[in-house]
């Protein structure tokens, strides 16, 4: 299980910090952008809480269900098309949530320590936070959204060097060769897939997405993960798999066997890469 994360680790990166887009909210500044084109526009007359509320609302749901009508409900009248472009969020202009964040910098460390075997203070799961605070929140000449496996070892890079200077050099190139040899092998991949006409789906219903991203969402923000909602339980492989990596890892959430405590971090990278995969893959 580690080995196969570890070798679509660039992939998965990028998946997961990409995501990270997926349940941001607006920060202050595009919140009141937003608030003030509106009510330029004639669309509302309430207070700027209560525009707040409604963007609250209206980003909490799942990005993929989210349409220009969705919001037109908390205006007075619709509005067109180039406002509803603003609502748009890049890494500029949203708030991500910080423990989300983490949560990645700590499955990168936990995937890196394992497979590069090194305690080195570049693998750390603070300079690994660093970069990826670096990465969503991006100086004005940065890319903000659509971010390669390339950029985040270049933010990487600029992270260590800010706090060791050239010290770990040798090991920081080490490392990013392997990792970019894995980057090349997973583009090889899918050309290959491309060429021989290969798309990946399955098809799922709408009760199945919905648990889908539901466990996405709850073990992405650490909280309780809802069970299968049919009685029957599902019973699509793919997805049964997926339940019995969230009963694993109910088990060890509560456990005080070190044994099973220490495979925590990887059954959660397991169902985050299970849920993402499903929900990328399925037929629309």
């Amino acid at each position: 299980m580690v080995k196969e994360l570890w070798n679509t680790f660039p992939r998965l990166i990028e998946q997961k910090i990409n995501a990270l887009l997926d349940t941001a909210m607006p920060n202050q500044h595009r919140a009141f952008l937003l608030y003030k084109t509106c009510q330029n526009e004639n669309l509302l007359n309430g207070s700027f809480e209560k525009f707040s509320a409604s963007l609250e609302k209206f980003f909490t749901m799942p990005r993929t269900d989210r349409h220009k009508s969705d919001f037109d409900h908390f205006l007075d009248r619709p509005m067109d098309m180039n406002t509803y472009g603003l609502f748009h969020l890049n890494f500029h202009n949203a708030h991500v949530s910080e423990r989300a964040v983490t949560n990645i910098a700590s499955w990168a460390h936990n995937l890196i320590r394992i497979n590069v075997k090194t305690d080195c203070s570049i693998v750390s799961t603070d300079v690994l936070n660093k970069t990826l605070h670096y990465i969503t929140n991006p100086p004005g000449f940065e890319k903000a959204q659509d971010i390669e496996f390339d950029d985040f070892c270049t933010a990487w890079k600029k992270t260590v060097f800010k706090l060791f200077g050239k010290i770990y050099d040798p090991e920081m190139g080490k490392i990013l060769s392997e990792l970019k040899w894995l980057n090349t092998q997973n583009k090889e991949s899918e050309k290959n897939g491309r060429e021989n006409g290969f798309v990946p789906t399955i098809y799922l219903t709408q009760t199945e997405i919905d648990w889908t991203t539901s466990v996405l969402k709850s073990i992405t923000e650490d909280r309780l993960i809802p069970k299968f909602p049919l009685s029957r339980g599902p019973q699509k492989q793919r997805l049964i798999d997926l339940e019995r990596a969230v009963s694993l890892y109910k088990i060890v959430q509560t456990t005080r066997l070190p044994e099973l405590i220490k495979h925590r971090d990887n059954i959660r990278a397991t169902i985050l890469n299970r849920c993402e995969t499903l929900l990328r893959e399925r037929a629309r």
